[in-house]
């Protein structure tokens, strides 16, 4: 280990959790920590609880050469706790509830949103507009058409200030 310095705080993970978020949080520390992977290796443990410490431990010696190698076979091993985040189909599914205020939905599907990786914002206001009561607000998205969501964000401010 480097000489005075602190090993970089980074939440134990125990086996429970998404694997990948947890490389993340471990690989972004140690950049600021040490670009020797090989340190990497040495102090991963130090990032594990319960039973992926336990895991760890039971690795045959020798098994783990470089950081790709630890990487590889960790996600392995925890690949059923993968979270694997929501697709365009969860938006396409979502409706305004009967009692739900135009500003409480959209909150809810910018919620969703955010969790849907790599969507194209022309097709998340389509499913949004789809998504919406019929009423005279969907009828000016229809005909204004907005092209982003911070586009349909202003013009629902323009109809429902508060």
């Amino acid at each position: 280990m480097p000489e005075n310095k602190v090993f970089p705080w980074v939440e134990k993970y125990g086996g429970a959790t998404d694997p990948v978020k947890h490389l993340r949080s471990f690989m972004d520390a140690m950049a600021v920590y040490s670009s020797d992977e090989l340190v990497w290796c040495r102090v991963f443990s130090l990032s594990l609880k319960d039973e992926a410490l336990d895991w760890f431990h039971s690795l045959p010696p020798r098994t783990i050469d470089n950081f790709a190698t630890l990487r590889h076979l960790f996600s392995q091993q925890y690949a059923s706790n993968w979270s694997r985040g929501l697709t365009y189909t969860t938006l396409v599914r979502m409706k305004q509830g009967r009692e739900e205020s135009l500003k409480g939905f959209i909150n809810r599907f910018n919620r969703t949103t955010r969790q849907v990786r790599n969507a194209d914002q022309r097709l998340i206001v389509s499913a949004l507009t789809t998504a919406l009561r019929p009423g005279p607000f969907v009828d000016y998205l229809y005909e204004e058409e907005p092209q982003s969501m911070d586009e349909l964000q202003t013009q629902v401010g323009r109809v429902h200030p508060n």
